[in-house]
């Protein structure tokens, strides 16, 4: 993970089974196609992030193959995995990081974490991450929320969305941001695994009968109303957006199943076919990366100061030593650097008085200090020309955020 880079801490607050694992997999992967050409792109921030990302995209393309896909063939979380992923702006460190927990969703039931002694103790951690997020990202379930219909299918809704459990999580990061109303504040409600749902007239899909985006807004307000009012009554100045997600882009629901469950009365089981040759095609996730530029842009401009004010420090300092005062000798012997490397070159200068140069009067002299100002001076213009390149890529990435920051919002997106 690079040292030097801008850390943003993004909170996620889903059940089991609701998706965050696939909506990470979805911010990588579009931020990279939205990014092609900028000079900038989204990369793992570590091996551990790299590994996870190339596993789930395995995981996934092995079930499109099938034909069919059924969202439990995709296996849950079963521990905290730390997703970083960076907006790298071509530089070996610096740049921004998002940092990401994904959890087992079933830690947000209390009874769950009351009969687990590790539970409880991870989820205080998860816990607090999220609360001091500046964003928290909310995946919402559509399947259940468009596809009840009988009185027991809707009583199922609130658990298997786990509402109340997201209520509370919301009410303390607001609580939490209103205590700190200069800080950033935005609340991410991202509807996933929308594909069958959500038709604008951008999209091309033919095999969609009818859109039916406005129903799932309509449906989600009425799911969601309590945890809107209760971000709106603890923190007024925060931003909230309505953001659904195609996560995968290749797949239409066929039916949708609801066996008995033991804890919920019913629970939701959506079939899909995959089409499109099981291309995925991710469709939202620009928007929420325009969502993310626009509370990136002014935190971003305060440490990107600092990181440029750091590189010009290392310049100046560099410049400073060698620009010391050596002694009688030293100066001596600094001056008669300058005099041979105005002759010869600076390099050639280095390169006779190497320990391994040919013998001869300039390597003999190396001992008494003769080419050690031109390394010095070297390593100084080495310091400035790093300086310069990151100053470039950091006014490229500040250009690259402003410019997505700026971006309008497509008419999926609803403020609320």
């Amino acid at each position: 993970m690079s040292e030097d880079s801008v850390v943003f801490d993004i909170g996620l607050v889903g059940p089991s089974g609701v998706g965050k694992t696939s909506l990470i997999s979805a911010v990588f992967l579009a931020g990279q196609d939205m990014l092609a050409g900028s000079g900038v792109t989204v990369v793992p921030d570590d091996v551990p992030t790299e590994g996870l990302m190339a596993d789930h995209a395995h995981a996934l393309a092995s079930v499109v193959k099938r034909g069919q896909f059924v969202a439990e063939s995709i296996k849950p979380s079963q521990s905290v995995a730390d997703f970083r992923l960076r907006l790298d702006p071509g530089l070996a460190s610096g740049g921004i990081a998002l940092h990401l927990k994904d959890y087992p969703g079933g830690w947000l039931d209390p009874q769950k974490r009351k009969d687990s002694a590790d539970a409880r103790q991870k989820w205080e951690s998860v816990h607090d991450f999220m609360l001091r997020s500046s964003v928290l990202l909310v995946p919402v379930d559509s399947p259940p929320v468009m596809e009840a219909v009988t009185p027991r299918q809707h009583r199922a809704v609130p658990l298997l969305l786990r509402l109340h459990d997201t209520l509370q999580v919301l009410r303390l990061w607001a609580r939490g941001r209103a205590a700190a109303p200069e800080s950033p504040a935005l609340v991410l409600f991202v509807p996933v695994k929308c594909e069958s749902y959500v038709r604008v007239a951008s999209d091309d899909y033919r095999w969609r009968v009818r859109d039916r985006s406005d129903e799932l807004y309509e449906q989600f307000r009425a799911t969601y109303a309590d945890c809107i009012r209760a971000v709106r009554a603890e923190a007024p100045h925060a931003s909230m957006l309505y953001l659904p997600v195609d996560t995968l882009g290749c797949v239409d629901r066929l039916y949708v199943q609801w066996p008995p469950d033991t804890d919920t009365g019913v629970r939701c089981e959506p079939c899909f076919r995959v089409i499109n040759d099981g291309k995925r095609d991710i469709r939202g996730v620009d928007d929420l990366l325009t969502a993310l530029c626009r509370v990136l842009a002014e935190a971003r401009r305060k440490a990107e100061q600092d990181h440029e004010r750091a590189l010009a420090e290392r310049h100046r300092s560099a410049q400073s030593y060698v620009d010391r005062d050596r002694g009688l000798v030293g100066n001596f012997f600094r001056a008669a650097d300058n005099i041979i490397v105005g002759a010869i070159g600076r390099d050639e200068l280095i390169r006779l008085t190497e320990p391994d140069a040919p013998l001869s009067f300039l390597r003999w002299l190396r001992v008494a200090g003769l080419g050690q100002s031109a390394r010095e001076r070297r390593a100084s213009d080495q310091v400035r020309e790093q300086h310069l390149q990151a100053l470039r890529a950091l006014n490229n990435l500040q250009a690259v955020i402003d410019g997505l920051a700026e971006r309008e919002y497509s008419e999926r997106v609803r403020h609320l």
